[in-house]
């Protein structure tokens, strides 16, 4: 099994798979990640500036650590929803999915003809011409995952319609951005937006596709489990640098303070 499906034959499975939210463009993190024993990563490309060039190195490392990789494009209408499953991503997350409409747009983006508009190429996963292109092509849509952030309360009245949409595999409850779009800027565990969150796991256990989260504490971990969330994107590369960086800056200062 190729590095690019372990993240779907886990969740296909049934299994849960823990991810690593990446936006520092350093292939090493991709690596420890893998040496920590994350199943996948998820690279953003919404509120960085990670550039292509750097975008193939993640996704290159990500395949020679074992990792899936997938990739949080800016928009449902982005160019590099194309760029980034040729080079290599096992899906795509979009963000802001507010509309059917905007997930038929992903979607044809992301899918070969005849649902999609995706364009052929024989890139590296066709390893560059020596492959069967049709069958790739057909391989691939089955293959690939897309993943629609619901992140508004029009996101979420149109969840069930857009978990039904062909070619949707997941949902992912953004609770941060859906926090602040009914006036309650990062509380994310307020009622209502816990209750958000449980209302897009039961859509997507009522389509049958996958449920994907974000647990802010390690106490939420239980709940997201039981609503049936299966890919868990456990930690981001950012915040768990600026965690281990203050503890040892503080437990350095404490000794030498001790020692003065």
């Amino acid at each position: 099994m190729t590095a690019r499906l372990r993240l779907r034959a886990r969740l296909d499975g049934g299994r849960v798979a823990g991810g690593l939210f990446v936006s520092i463009p350093a292939p090493e993190i991709v690596e420890i990640a893998a040496v920590a024993g994350f199943e996948f990563v998820l690279i953003d490309l919404e509120h960085t500036l990670i550039d292509g060039q750097a975008l193939e190195h993640l996704l290159a490392a990500a395949d020679r650590a074992g990792l899936s990789a997938l990739v949080r494009v800016p928009d449902a209408g982005s160019e590099r929803i194309l760029q980034s499953l040729d080079a290599g991503a096992a899906g795509i997350v979009v963000p802001r999915v507010s509309s059917l409409a905007e997930a038929e747009q992903a979607v044809r983006r992301a899918r070969y003809a005849p649902r999609g508009i995706r364009g052929l190429n024989a890139g590296r996963l066709g390893r560059y011409g020596e492959s069967d292109l049709p069958a790739l092509a057909a391989r691939l849509d089955r293959e690939t995952l897309v993943v629609a952030m619901i992140e508004d309360e029009a996101g979420l009245g149109a969840a069930t319609e857009i978990a039904g949409l062909d070619g949707i595999g997941g949902l992912l409850f953004g609770a941060a951005d859906y926090s602040q779009s009914i006036g309650r800027p990062w509380q994310t565990s307020a009622p209502e937006v816990v209750a958000a969150g449980a209302a897009v796991a039961r859509t997507c256990r009522d389509a049958g596709i996958h449920c994907f989260a974000i647990p802010r504490a390690d106490e939420d971990l239980p709940r997201l489990l039981d609503e049936g969330a299966r890919g868990l994107i456990a930690a981001n590369d950012r915040g768990l640098l600026r965690r281990a960086l203050t503890a040892t800056d503080r437990t350095w200062r404490r000794i030498a303070g001790a020692q003065a």
